[in-house]
């Protein structure tokens, strides 16, 4: 991307410094050299903004106090995973901070992106284990273990990271059914197989084994899953699972465990509404890389609002509301 962006613009887009914001921290797994994961955690705090988290000339920072005190007794955690593939770090870092601020543990995971077509195909399995490895770094570590509540343990996640929090919360994959959502007789076609046709990856490529060994992580207790893929290949979450659907636009699709019109649909919004708001320059910017200026949606007032409504339904839900 050319960053050709005035330092009037960038200082626009950063926190105000007489805000109070949650509390910002950071792990690291280097467990698997192949694959590091890098989390984020957010926590309530009433420290002032200090700094400014997952912003860049496109979009626009979230304001946080780095190392800040926790003075809480050990709350509920949120492992928070957003879905592109080739999204930023730190791309849910708006919904992170909300549910951080209304009394949670919040963890975002961060994992490598994948270099080509080839490697996404694992992405599916991949997703799931990376919530499954951060939730033991978090329980383990000295200092965060003992400040969550091992026994309230939620996930939400976008797009691929909703399906990931579907599956740690016990959904099971139709795996034939999902090798077959690039085919050309499949009714609604999976979101990257165009860029796997134009790298000719089959997706009859991806891990046998792997996919057979996604399951449920019994530690999660609920899951929140905003616009999930591949969702006509999923069952359902078993009974003692909470859940919430969020459709971020109509949906197009059902589940296929039958399930109707999601619980909470935020009519006037897009997946691309699971993005930070962008800045005065973002949609410049990204025609001129030749990207798509309507990830910027309609307006940041807009934007900030469907952001605003699905953390309200979010929050809600964590805190014991309607399903």
């Amino acid at each position: 991307m050319k960053f050709g962006l005035s330092l009037i613009l960038i200082l626009l887009a950063g926190p105000s410094l007489s805000q109070t914001v949650p509390g910002l921290a950071h792990l690291l797994d280097t467990s698997e050299d192949a694959r590091p994961l890098s989390v984020s955690i957010w926590y309530p705090s009433e420290a002032k903004a200090s700094t400014s988290v997952g912003g860049n000339p496109v979009f626009e920072g979230v304001a946080a106090a780095p190392n800040a005190e926790f003075t809480h007794s050990a709350l509920p955690l949120v492992i928070v995973s957003h879905g592109g593939l080739r999204s930023a770090t730190d791309s849910g870092a708006w919904l992170s901070s909300s549910i951080a601020r209304a009394g949670f543990v919040v963890a975002e995971v961060n994992a490598p992106h994948p270099d080509n077509a080839a490697a996404a195909l694992n992405e599916i399995w991949q997703r799931p284990r990376d919530i499954r490895r951060v939730i033991d770094l978090v329980l383990a570590d000295t200092t965060w273990g003992p400040r969550v509540n091992e026994t309230m343990v939620s996930v939400a996640g976008f797009a691929l990271g909703a399906t990931a929090a579907l599956s740690v919360g016990g959904a099971e994959l139709d795996v034939a059914s999902y090798l077959h959502s690039c085919a050309p007789d499949r009714k609604q076609h999976g979101p990257d197989c165009g860029w796997f046709a134009a790298q000719r990856v089959n997706m009859s490529a991806t891990n046998p084994d792997s996919l057979a060994g996604m399951a449920r992580d019994p530690r999660v207790t609920s899951v929140i899953a905003i616009n999930p893929e591949y969702p006509e290949d999923l069952g359902s979450v078993p009974a003692d699972i909470r859940k919430l659907s969020i459709s971020l636009g109509k949906p197009e699709s059902t589940s296929a465990d039958g399930q109707q019109t999601p619980p909470f649909v935020v009519p006037q919004a897009s997946i691309f509404d699971a993005f930070a708001v962008c800045t005065l320059a973002g949609p410049e910017i990204l025609m001129e890389e030749e990207g798509d200026a309507s990830i910027c949606g309609v307006s940041s007032n807009a934007r900030r609002a469907i952001h605003q409504d699905v953390s309200d339904a979010v929050i809600s839900f964590l805190n014991g509301g309607a399903k």
